[in-house]
């Protein structure tokens, strides 16, 4: 599992809440300074997302408040292409993808967001998958 946040406390505790159930989860900042550009959109692979079975991606990354680099829009579409299920967290409305992409608000809930991760994975109503 990716998490790809630009906040260090948000991307700990979105993290946090993944491994506590039982996901793997690497995480990520996104595009940064000095360029705000991320190597998927140089043309090479991320590494991280070799590893990733899903994304959750916050819309809202560094890149996006300078206006420079990487957009979260060309993020998500890196990681449409890639194959990936990617839950996205936004504050802005957009069409989902079945089977591919969710979209939810920002600063989800723990249970929020791993409901959202079951329904993207399709592991809803699986054992573990009921939570407080």
């Amino acid at each position: 599992m990716l998490v790809v946040e630009a906040d260090a406390a948000e991307r700990e505790r979105l993290g946090s809440w993944l491994e506590a159930a039982g996901h793997q989860v690497l995480t990520c900042p996104g595009p940064t300074e000095p360029d705000y550009t991320c190597v998927g959109s140089r043309g090479r692979t991320c590494p991280l997302l070799e590893d990733a079975s899903a994304v959750i991606l916050d819309m809202s990354l560094a890149s996006e408040a300078v206006g420079s680099g990487t957009s979260a829009e060309d993020l998500l579409g890196l990681y449409l292409l890639s194959g990936r299920r990617i839950v996205a967290l936004g504050s802005r409305p957009g069409p989902d993808v079945p089977g591919q992409l969710l979209r939810i608000g920002r600063h989800p809930t723990r249970r929020g967001l791993l409901d959202a991760l079951d329904r993207i994975l399709g592991t809803e109503g699986r054992p573990g998958s009921d939570r407080p």
